[in-house]
C-alpha cells in the first residue's frame, strides 16, 4: 500500500480560483489595450507624415525641383500624394499614402473642444487645413499645416511646413480651455 504523505498540489477549486483571476485580469488589460489603439496609430500616422515631408522636401533639393505633397479631404478617410507632375491629379507612380491605412478612424481634421467645436492653434487663430505643400529646389516651401485627428476626435496632432522649410509636429493634450500650453511641441 502506498502511503500519500507529505504530497503537495493544488487544488481543483484553487486552478479554478486562479484562472477566474487571470482572466478578470485580461479582461481588464484587453479595454486597456483597446481603448490606447486610436492614439497609437494617430501617433505613427503624424510621424510618418512628418517623415514624409522631410522626404519631399529632401527629393526637392536632391533632383534641383519643386516638388508638392498634395493632401485630399474630399473623402474620409483622406489621403496624401506627392504629384510629380503638378496634375493635382494622383498618378500610379506617384508616392501615396491611404489615412485609412492607419486604421483606427484617423483622417484630416481638428479635436473638438467640450462644447463640440473646433479648437484654436496655438496662435489662438482657427485651425486652417492645408491642401498644398510645396518645397523648392532650396528647401524651402510655402507655409501651411495638417491636422490630423482620430475617431474619438479627443487628440490631434498639428504637422507645419514653414516658408524657411522646417517642419514642426505638435501634439494636442486635450486639456480645455484653449490656452498655448495645449499645443505640445
Amino acid at each position: 500500500m502506498v502511503k500519500n504523505h507529505g504530497q503537495k498540489g493544488f487544488t481543483l477549486v484553487e486552478l479554478m480560483i486562479v484562472f477566474a483571476v487571470l482572466g478578470v485580469l485580461s479582461a481588464f488589460a484587453l479595454s486597456s489595450f483597446l481603448s490606447w489603439m486610436p492614439d497609437y496609430y494617430l501617433k505613427i500616422a503624424a510621424r510618418d507624415l512628418y517623415s514624409n515631408l522631410q522626404k519631399a522636401k529632401m527629393e526637392a533639393v536632391k533632383n534641383n525641383s519643386s516638388m508638392r505633397v498634395r493632401f485630399d479631404s474630399s473623402v474620409s478617410p483622406g489621403f496624401y500624394y506627392f504629384d510629380l507632375d503638378n496634375d493635382s491629379i494622383r498618378d500610379q507612380d506617384e508616392y501615396f499614402i491611404d489615412l485609412a491605412s492607419y486604421n483606427s478612424g484617423v483622417d484630416y481634421g481638428v479635436p473638438d473642444d467640450e462644447m463640440g467645436s473646433d479648437i484654436l492653434n496655438w496662435n489662438g487663430s482657427a485651425c486652417s487645413q492645408t491642401s498644398l505643400i510645396t518645397y523648392s529646389a532650396t528647401g524651402t516651401s510655402n507655409s501651411g499645416t495638417v491636422y490630423l485627428i482620430n475617431r474619438n476626435e479627443d487628440i490631434g496632432y498639428a504637422i507645419t511646413a514653414r516658408s524657411s522649410g522646417s517642419i514642426k509636429l505638435r501634439k494636442y493634450n486635450g486639456n480645455l480651455p484653449f490656452d498655448t500650453a495645449n499645443w505640445l511641441n
